[in-house]
């Protein structure tokens, strides 16, 4: 006859934004189970899906390599619009995808960055202004070589 105890380990790993909010909480249980004389562990996980598709849970940590997560900050905090329905998220991304932008220094998830002329990865909004600004420059300033 099978006897389960208590959990032998809970694990319960908080992200948190750079306010101080809750991102996500994932939890870890480990169960040893002891029957007939033989003991078996058993390891439950729980994987949470990132904003760009791959899936993490804290385990991972200690992987090699590390496998480490960011929050995107456009991600959490979306813009009210009146054309789309845009949800917030979790807005965690792994930290190999994740960029950090030239000019607010904001970091990006794969959806809301942008590769600019200055071969540079900016949000979209640093990017829209840096378009504007290349746009105008010319038409304001001229390039004299002596």
């Amino acid at each position: 006859m099978a006897t389960q105890g208590i959990p032998s380990s809970n694990v319960i790993t908080t992200i948190t934004d750079l306010r101080g909010e809750v991102v996500v909480e994932v939890r870890q249980n480990e169960y040893v189970v002891i029957s007939d004389g033989s003991v078996t562990s058993y390891t439950h996980h729980r994987n949470i899906q990132l904003v760009d598709g791959s899936t993490w849970n804290p385990s991972m940590l200690r992987a090699s390599p590390p496998i480490h997560v960011g929050v995107c900050e456009i991600c959490r905090n979306r813009d009210v619009s009146l054309f789309r329905r845009r949800r917030r998220t979790h807005g965690l991304v792994a930290m190999s995808r994740a960029r950090i932008c030239a000019s607010c220094g904001a970091l990006c998830c794969p959806a809301h960055r942008r590769l600019c002329s200055d071969n540079l990865w900016r949000c979209r909004r640093c990017s829209r202004r840096h378009g504007i600004k290349n746009i105008l420059r010319p038409l304001f300033f001229e390039r004299i070589e002596d």
